[in-house]
């Protein structure tokens, strides 16, 4: 008896211990283009630039714009995000510096349930290294989570800088990665 008795006090602890860190954390944002805009309305006036966003079929010159999340060519061409990325996501948006998109281009993306948020970033870093860059090189990157969405920009550091600070005050917000872009 006392056996039986163990084994259910051992099983409830295990269900109980899975439950807790089984749920994924979400965020209230409706979609992507509602994250990209949040961040860029929390970027002071001083630091402000004119930006365009979206892609090619739902171009806006006003602001960030929606992306087609399944044009994986455009993804990568335009945003930097690979390939086998876009079928880790279901929803994308973003937003360019309209002078040169070397200055700032940031993606935002709403991710399947079950994407690893870590994995995302990591790829999305691989596949940022040792691209061909015209019109200047950016010099840094940075990839922001929060909650079931990812946030990826590139640009030279001072926008980045910008960008990450006015990133966190994003809700559930983490820093997955940021460094360097590598030649």
């Amino acid at each position: 008896m006392r056996k039986i008795s163990l084994i259910a006090v051992l099983t409830l602890i295990v269900v109980l211990l899975a439950s807790c860190g089984g749920e994924a954390v979400t965020s209230s944002y409706a979609d992507s283009l509602e994250v990209i805009n949040t961040i860029w309305s929390n970027v002071g006036e001083a630091d402000k630039f004119p930006v365009g966003g979206g892609d090619s079929a739902n171009l806006n010159m006003e602001g960030p714009g929606k992306f087609d999340h399944t044009n994986k060519d455009e993804l990568d061409v335009t945003l930097a995000l690979p390939a086998a990325l876009a079928d880790k996501i279901d929803d994308a948006a973003s937003m360019m510096h309209m002078m040169n998109a070397n200055q700032l281009t940031a993606g935002a993306y709403r991710l399947v349930e079950g994407t690893d948020a870590e994995s995302f970033a990591n790829d999305y870093k691989a596949n940022l290294d040792g691209r061909q860059w015209m019109c200047g090189f950016p010099e840094k990157f940075v990839v922001i989570g929060s909650g079931n969405y990812v946030v990826t920009a590139f640009g030279n550091a001072q926008n980045i800088d910008v960008f990450k600070a006015a990133a966190e005050n994003l809700e559930n917000v983490t820093i997955l990665l940021e460094g360097a872009i590598e030649a």
